[in-house]
């Protein structure tokens, strides 16, 4: 927990820059990354659009469906970001809200639901890395797994700096 409280404190006083969040629009995506000594941290906040095509709660079988298995896509963190072999990091907690939970396990409502009816989900990933100096960069498949992610906003606060950088279906590649 305290190092939950570390990442979000080191994002949280980044230069106002960083700490500005894009307003909601459909195919677009923010990344937030910290690494705190052996943690790595990530947020990730989209439209629900982005994820299954729609932000209304399902109303038929198939859109039930579609969002269980974008709850299960966002639940294999591993798969969505491909980290460096010599950093040895392995998946821990995966946190993910959603506006209508289709699994067990899901927080449900917390995922935002503005005045205009925009759904967005949030999903946060714990990695524990046995050697954090080798996390230099991240592949970063959301796109891949998502087509209708056209851009991902992401910012990142590592003990290399903080930095921000739109990725792409052809920028993948997220440096920390």
């Amino acid at each position: 927990m305290r190092t939950l409280a570390v990442c979000v404190l080191v994002l949280a006083l980044a230069p106002p820059v960083l700490a500005q969040h894009a307003p909601h629009a459909h195919g677009v995506a923010e990344l937030r990354v910290a690494v705190d000594g052996r943690r790595l941290h990530i947020e990730l906040e989209s439209p629900l659009d982005n994820l299954v095509g729609f932000e209304h709660a399902p109303k038929t079988a198939r859109e039930r469906a579609a969002l269980a298995a974008a709850e299960e896509t966002l639940r294999r963190g591993d798969a969505l970001f491909v980290l460096p072999a010599e950093a040895g990091c392995v998946l821990g907690a995966v946190e993910l809200e959603s506006p209508y939970p289709q699994t067990a396990g899901e927080d449900p409502g917390h995922g935002r639901d503005d005045e205009e009816g925009h759904s967005d989900m949030d999903v946060t990933y714990e990695f524990d890395c046995a050697n954090p100096a080798a996390l230099k960069a991240m592949r970063v498949n959301l796109s891949a797994a998502f087509p209708r992610m056209q851009r991902i906003l992401a910012e990142t606060a590592t003990p290399a700096g903080q930095g921000k950088v739109t990725l792409d279906k052809s920028r993948r590649t997220l440096p920390l």
